[in-house]
This record gives C-alpha cells, sequence and structure tokens, in this order.
C-alpha cells in the first residue's frame, strides 16, 4: 500500500498534464465545434474542465489511498515527501510562468 501511495503522490503534476494533453489532441485532431484551432484560446472551457477535473480525481485518489495506508500501519513518509516536493514546484512553476507572462504583457520595448 505504501507504493501505491507513493505513485500516487507522484502523479499530482502530470496526471492532469496527461489528460489535458490528450483532451488537446482529441479535440484539435477532429475540430467536433469546427473553431479556428489556431487561436491560442481554442476548446479552452474543455481542456480547463478536464486538467481541474483530473487534478481533482487525482486530489481525491491520493487521500482515500493515504488513509487506507495509514490505517494499513503503512510509514507514509515517502509519499508524504513527494508530494510536498510536487505542491511546492507546482506552486513555483505557476509564480514564474505569471510573472514572465506579465513581463510579456507590459513589455514596450
Amino acid at each position: 500500500m505504501k507504493g501505491l501511495a507513493t505513485v500516487a503522490s507522484s502523479l499530482l503534476i502530470p496526471f492532469p498534464l496527461l489528460v489535458s494533453a490528450i483532451t488537446r489532441g482529441v479535440l484539435f485532431s477532429g475540430n467536433p465545434a469546427g473553431v479556428d484551432i489556431t487561436n491560442g484560446l481554442a476548446y479552452l472551457r474543455e481542456l480547463l474542465g478536464f486538467g481541474f477535473g483530473s487534478l481533482g480525481l487525482i486530489l481525491i485518489v491520493i487521500g482515500v489511498v493515504f488513509v487506507v495506508a495509514r490505517r494499513a500501519g503503512a510509514s507514509l513518509r515517502l509519499p508524504w515527501t513527494i508530494l510536498l516536493v510536487q505542491i511546492v514546484v507546482g506552486a513555483l512553476t505557476l509564480a514564474f510562468t505569471a510573472l514572465s507572462n506579465n513581463a510579456l504583457d507590459t513589455y514596450v520595448g
């Protein structure tokens, strides 16, 4: 059970990215709504929905697996460490992406 908790906690960032990439590939290749897919905002609602939905799903899975593993008496030091590293890396990625986007938006050169 400890191994499953470790794997689940390590999927916090990659799983939503994978689901979003698969969704983007399916929607852009088939283009069911017939929109201009060269527009950066094409299918944004669907991509955000599946991305955040999969993030919520993996958080629920992580919570359930952690509770079950803890009740089974497993040590969760490694899974918690991995989860915390994922959260810190994700937060830093979002912060620096926002910083660079702000620099692009305010560039006057």
